[in-house]
């Protein structure tokens, strides 16, 4: 009779992949929650600071959306040449951190107040350390789960992203009363200080520490040669455009606005293209890419309408709505006390029941498109002195969460299940670029349409997107494989 052979103990790589989940995900949820704690800080101010004529900028609330919608463009923007130098030189926990101590650098720009090109100078830093940090956090929660199976990298995705929104609602608590009582200076000083502790908490987890964190196709020495000399020509390149209209009446805000917004559709289009013609992709891979985009095609038009919520909608709160007493800022706080939650409940059911992605994302545009047209009829209440009930605000926030945390998570999963070898932040990096498309697009049109007309047109757009991707759900679970 055969004996049996003795019990195989778990090798470290076993005992890793068991325990990195559990060491890795609660330091990287408490420090992106730091994270987006300055983030939101900068959206729940920055609108009403600009157009501040007494201690702001005192621009008019045109030019002031299209500046918060291009800065949040440009956060997500950076977002895939981050993810990029994630997965060519870094590695994503080295860019990470790397994304942190620029953000923190911006922050104190920021807090120096040193009018209009301290501002620039701050949004800038703010946009690319962003883009360094948040695709590789998003992909470090991919990675900590590789080896386990699609319910619990969601449900984890789905705990990152309440992190996120703690981190939202306590910036937007905090970071909106410090700058309406006590001076926009000081809530800039205030993320500041949150970047910081977001950086101590990242650093110090031993348990990202331990995850391999070397780039996934490094760079060979004549790429790297090659890419050094590219970069120096589109910098030189830009620097000479800018000499050369700087005599001139083109080298506006309003015109540079506009110009980016052109660059923010333009980008994605064309890495989409690269990516289907990457010679070793095969295709599986490329079916995989066919249905990314449809999804992406989606999401920019939910963030077009979802991240008015920083200008649009803010200033129409400060105009329109009773506040009850509270500061005005205080109505996006609405958004982050939703996602706390109910983003819990939405993971228990995701856990249970299947539903497809492209079906999360078709009742994501409905809800959001049905949020502006709900915002529409309440435009027509507002008028004058007279202001309308919170409850309004209630509602959008209510329709705009819901959709978010069909669309959002989503999107982040399924951007590590159908990323092709090597390109995992790069994917990542390719959904928060949806969200630069669709700020980009929004703020452009919110600058040139206001109130009902506005929230009508975006309202009705995301509605009629929401269909045409249920229609289109056959098609692209097929190519999904799902």
């Amino acid at each position: 009779m055969p004996t049996a052979a003795p019990p195989t103990l778990p090798g470290p790589e076993a005992t890793t992949r068991t325990t990195a989940p559990v060491r890795g995900l609660l330091p990287l949820c408490l420090s992106e929650a730091a994270e987006r704690f300055s983030f939101y800080g900068m959206r729940a101010v920055l609108a009403l600071f600009l157009v501040d004529t007494a201690h702001g900028l005192g621009m008019s609330p045109a030019v002031a959306t299209a500046l918060v919608g291009s800065y949040l463009s440009a956060c997500y923007f950076t977002a895939l040449p981050g993810g990029w130098i994630a997965d060519r030189i870094l590695g994503a926990r080295r860019a990470a951190i790397a994304g942190g101590v620029v953000i923190l650098a911006g922050h104190v720009v920021l807090a120096l107040d040193l009018g209009a090109a301290g501002l620039y100078t701050g949004l800038v830093l703010v946009a690319v350390g962003t883009g360094l940090q948040k695709p590789n956090m998003t992909a470090l929660v991919g990675t900590l789960f590789t080896h386990h199976g699609d319910s619990r990298r969601d449900a984890a995705y789905s705990k990152f992203y309440a992190s996120i929104n703690i981190g939202g609602l306590l910036a937007t608590l905090l970071v909106g009363w410090l700058g309406v009582e006590f001076g926009w200076p000081v809530a800039f000083s205030a993320a500041a200080v949150a970047m910081a502790a977001s950086l101590v908490v990242f650093v110090g987890s031993s348990g990202l520490r331990a995850i391999d964190d070397r780039p996934a196709h490094p760079l060979t020495p004549a790429e790297r040669r090659r890419v050094v000399r590219t970069t120096a020509l589109v910098l030189l390149g830009a620097a000479a455009v800018g000499a050369a209209l700087a005599d001139t009446d083109h080298l506006t805000l309003t015109g540079c606005l506009s110009a980016f917004a052109v660059l923010a559709v333009l980008v994605p289009a064309g890495y989409f293209v690269r990516l289907l013609r990457t010679p070793d992709l095969d295709e599986r891979g490329r079916d995989g890419l066919r249905a990314y985009l449809c999804l992406f095609i989606g999401a920019v038009v939910f963030w077009a309408i979802f991240d008015l919520a920083a200008s649009s909608v803010q200033l129409f709160a400060d105009r329109h709505v009773d506040m009850l007493g509270m500061p005005t800022t205080w109505q996006a706080a609405l958004n982050p006390i939703m996602i706390v939650l109910f983003a819990g409940v939405l993971a228990a059911v995701w856990k249970r029941v299947n539903v497809s992605a492209p079906a999360k994302f078709a009742t994501g545009l409905v809800l959001a498109g049905a949020s502006f047209l709900l915002l529409a009829v309440a435009a027509t209440q507002a008028g004058g002195a007279v202001r309308i009930s919170l409850l309004w605000l209630v509602g959008l926030y209510f329709l705009q969460t819901i959709g978010e945390l069909f669309l959002s998570p989503t999107g982040l999963s399924i951007s590590h299940k159908l990323a092709p070898a090597g390109m995992g932040s790069q994917l990542a990096g390719l959904f928060f670029l949806s969200a630069s498309t669709g700020d980009a697009l929004g703020a452009q049109v919110a600058s040139r349409l206001t109130g009902t007309v506005l929230y009508l047109t975006l309202g009705t757009l995301a509605v009629l997107a929401g269909c045409a991707m249920v229609l289109a759900t056959p098609r692209i679970r097929g190519l999904i494989g799902e």
